[in-house]
C-alpha cells in the first residue's frame, strides 16, 4: 500500500505539472507549430495521408490491444474453467484490466473536460477559441458542441500496454514491457499530433494517468491473489 500511495502521489504531481505548465507557457503550441504545414494550411498528415497510414498508426494499434485482450481473455478463462487461477495468472489479469480500465478510465475523461483539438481552434484555422485545459471560455462564445480531445484518447490503447512492466519478474523484461508500453503510446500521440487531433500536454496528461490506472490495478490484482491464497489453504 505504501508503494501505491507514493506512485500515486507522485502522479498527481506530475499531472499538477503539466496543466500548470500548459497554463503559464506556451510550450503547447510552440511544438505544435512543427505539426503544422503552414505553407499548404494544414496538417502534415491530412485526411488522404491518414486513410494509408491509419491501418498501422490507427486502426493498427486498435487491433492489437482486442488481439491482447482476446488471448487474455481465453487463457484466464481456461484458467476458471479448470480451477487453477493462481499467481501465475496474474500478468494476464493485470494486463486484461489494464486494456479495459486504461482506455476508459483516461480517454474518457474527455467527455467531462470540455477542451477541443488542435485542428478545431481558430489559431489553426478552426472555428474554436484557443482557451487553455484549466482556463475558461469567453462569455460571449456559444458552443455548439463541447470539446472531447483532453486527455489524448487514442494514445491510451499504447500506454496500456505498460502493464507489461507488471507481468514480468526479472528487472530487465519488466523494463522492456515499459518501454513497449512507452513506445507504442508516443507513436500513437506522434501520429495524432501530426493529424492536428492533440497538443503535446494532452499525451504526456494521458501517459502519467495510464500509469496510475495501471499501477492501482496491480496493487488491486495482487490483493486479490493473496487473499483467494490464504481463503484456499
Amino acid at each position: 500500500m505504501k508503494k501505491l500511495v507514493i506512485g500515486l502521489s507522485v502522479g498527481i504531481i506530475l499531472l499538477a505539472a503539466v496543466l500548470l505548465l500548459e497554463y503559464y507557457t506556451d510550450w503547447d503550441i510552440l511544438i505544435q507549430e512543427h505539426f503544422f504545414d503552414r505553407a499548404n494550411n494544414r496538417w502534415k498528415i491530412y485526411p488522404a495521408l491518414h486513410k494509408q497510414l491509419s491501418v498501422i498508426f490507427y486502426s493498427g494499434l486498435k487491433n492489437l490491444l482486442i488481439f491482447t485482450a482476446v488471448i487474455c481473455l481465453a487463457w484466464l478463462s481456461a484458467s476458471i474453467h479448470y480451477r487453477r487461477l493462481r499467481a501465475d495468472n496474474k500478468p494476464f489479469l493485470i494486463m486484461l484490466l489494464s486494456i479495459i480500465f486504461v482506455p476508459t478510465i483516461v480517454a474518457g475523461a474527455k467527455y467531462i473536460t470540455n477542451v477541443y483539438c488542435p485542428y478545431q481552434l481558430d489559431i489553426y484555422n478552426g472555428l474554436y477559441p484557443f482557451v487553455r485545459i484549466i482556463d475558461s471560455y469567453p462569455l460571449d462564445f456559444i458552443q455548439p458542441k463541447p470539446g472531447r480531445c483532453f486527455p489524448a484518447g487514442h494514445a491510451t490503447a499504447g500506454f496500456a500496454f505498460m502493464a507489461l512492466f507488471y507481468c514480468f519478474k526479472t528487472t530487465w523484461k519488466r523494463w522492456a514491457g515499459l518501454t513497449t508500453g512507452l513506445t507504442l503510446g508516443w507513436m500513437a500521440s506522434i501520429y495524432q499530433m501530426y493529424r492536428g487531433q492533440h497538443f503535446l500536454s494532452h499525451s504526456v496528461f494521458s501517459m502519467v494517468a495510464s500509469f496510475m490506472v495501471i499501477m492501482a490495478i496491480n496493487y488491486i490484482v495482487g490483493r486479490l491473489l493473496t487473499r483467494q491464497k490464504m481463503t484456499n489453504r
